[in-house]
Parts: structure tokens; C-alpha cells; sequence
């Protein structure tokens, strides 16, 4: 099997199990605080990426490690997980699921503010498609206006940092080591969150299948999309991240017998396909300024 076809295959797979996480940390959400959700599934992550640092004889504190850039990953990995958890907790998943397809989107936005990459007007015209589709599924100023949906949003500006974060770090840090204090930055809000909310429970047997189930799956999905970067070229595998919307709204419908309208519809429609022009647009003049640029052969 050529290594393209196997790296879009586990990038699939990662969409998928990174669903599966949603529905766990939701329905975890909903008998266990917020707070306590955030504290286990750090947890989980740090010894997750802390067995694969150490497989790899990585080390955990050096010198590099005090770049700004880790300060903004951290942040951003703090306000991820606040604005998503929370949207999940109080929000359908669909909607949830469609909202965060918004993240090429922010992305692209932060990079030109912030690393001044050229916005030129065709992804200009997709930045805008994009986020009026945001507006066409969230509806502010409506009866049906979600505003614990919009929180979404706040938990994708925290990616995008986290992301520009990673672009701008000293080369040579591995990634189990970004996602072992990522994971570390996790427990600490989660900790945050516990003592403003003040409310801690003790697990039920299901509470602690959700719990268990939210690991594995974000575990595995991490990994997958992980062994997917490295097998494929990323422009070529990254679209296949929006079939994440599709196993959401599933997963919603099927699952938890959520109902999803004509505007979430029409609304993620445009966030998808702003978000795949701009990914396919800067493939394309990466090709142009590099034509001799080849995907791995497999």
C-alpha cells in the first residue's frame, strides 16, 4: 500500500477516534464537572506522551524548552480545552463538530497577523465565506441564537495558538515532549477550573468508562493523525480532517438523537468548503514556487 493512501487512511481513523473523544468527554460532562473531566484527561495525555518520550530517550527539561513559543502552546492548549469542553458540555455535538472546522480558517487569519504571510484575494473571499458561515450556524441576534456553541470559537482561537506556537519552535524539540507539557498545561486549567467551580464528585461505574473511553480514543487518535504526518505529505492528507464533520453529526444524530437543521447545514457547508479551498489554494502555490516538490512515492 503506498505510504499516501496509508497516511489518509490513519488521518481518517484519527477523525474518527478524535469523534469518539467528543462523545466521551460530552456525556462524561454531564455527570462529572467540567473541571475534573479536564484534570483526568491531561492526565492520561501526559503518560501517554510521557511513554512515548521515553521510548524515544527524550529529555523533559532543556534549555529550548523555555521559548516563548511553549509559553504560547501551553496557553492555547489551556484555552482549547475551556472553550471546547464547555461548548460540548452545554451544546449539540454536531454543532460543536462543525463549528471546529473553522480552525484552517483562524489559522490562516493568525498567520497573517502574526507571522505577515501574504493574504491574497482569493483566500481572502474563502475567509469570508468561511466565517459567515460561522455566523449562519451559531445565528447571534436569534431566537435561536447558541451561545454556548460560540464558545466553540474560543476553544479554536486557542488551537490556532497553540498551532502558530508549534511553527515558531526551535527545531529538534520532539513531539511526544510538545504534547507531554501541552498535556501538563491541560491538568493545570483542569485544576483552575475545579477550584473556582468548587465542585467535585466521585465517578460512577459508567463516569469511569467515559473517562476511560475519552483516553484511549484521544490517545489513539493523537497517534494516528501523528503517524499520518509523517507517512503522507500534509497538504495532500489535511482535507481529509473535515470528514470529521460527517462522523459529528452522526455521532449526534445517531447517538445522542440530536436533530440537525437546514442553517448548521448550509452553515458547515461553508466553513468545509472555505477551509478546503484554502488548504487546496496554498498546496497549489506551494507547487508553483517549488514544482520539483513530490508527495512521498510508497
Amino acid at each position: 500500500m503506498p505510504d499516501t493512501l496509508r497516511a489518509i487512511i490513519l488521518m481518517v481513523a484519527g477523525s474518527f477516534f478524535f469523534t469518539l473523544a467528543d462523545l466521551c468527554m460530552k456525556l462524561a460532562s454531564r455527570t462529572i464537572p467540567i473541571g475534573q473531566v479536564t484534570i483526568i484527561l491531561g492526565l492520561g495525555l501526559a503518560v501517554f506522551f510521557a511513554a512515548l518520550a521515553l521510548r524515544e530517550r527524550q529529555r523533559f527539561f532543556e534549555r529550548r524548552l523555555l521559548h516563548h513559543a511553549m509559553l504560547m502552546r501551553c496557553v492555547g492548549e489551556a484555552v482549547a480545552i475551556v472553550g471546547v469542553i464547555i461548548a460540548l458540555r452545554f451544546s449539540p455535538l454536531a454543532t460543536v463538530t462543525a463549528l471546529m472546522q473553522s480552525l484552517p480558517l483562524v489559522l490562516t487569519l493568525m498567520a497573517v497577523v502574526f507571522l505577515r504571510e501574504p493574504l491574497r484575494w482569493r483566500r481572502s473571499i474563502a475567509l469570508i465565506v468561511g466565517f459567515l458561515g460561522v455566523l449562519v450556524i451559531i445565528r447571534p441576534g436569534l431566537d435561536t441564537f447558541d451561545f454556548f456553541a460560540a464558545f466553540t470559537l474560543i476553544g479554536v482561537i486557542g488551537m490556532a495558538i497553540r498551532d502558530i506556537g508549534t511553527r515558531i519552535m526551535p527545531a529538534g524539540i520532539s513531539t511526544p515532549i510538545l504534547g507531554f507539557w501541552g498535556a501538563v498545561a491541560i491538568v493545570l486549567t483542569g485544576i483552575g477550573m475545579t477550584l473556582i467551580s468548587g465542585e467535585v464528585v466521585i465517578p460512577d461505574r459508567e463516569g469511569w468508562l467515559f473517562l476511560g473511553g475519552l483516553i484511549v480514543v484521544g490517545c489513539l487518535g493523537t497517534l494516528a493523525v501523528a503517524l499520518a504526518m509523517r507517512l503522507g505529505e500534509v497538504s495532500v492528507i489535511s482535507p481529509f480532517r473535515f470528514i470529521r464533520v460527517v462522523f459529528g453529526v452522526g455521532a449526534g444524530v445517531l447517538i445522542l438523537g440530536e436533530s440537525v437543521d437546514l442553517p448548521t447545514v448550509i452553515g458547515a457547508t461553508m466553513v468545509v468548503g472555505a477551509g478546503l479551498y484554502s488548504l487546496l489554494r496554498e498546496r497549489q502555490l506551494a507547487l508553483r514556487a517549488n514544482p520539483s516538490t513530490t508527495g512521498p512515492s510508497g
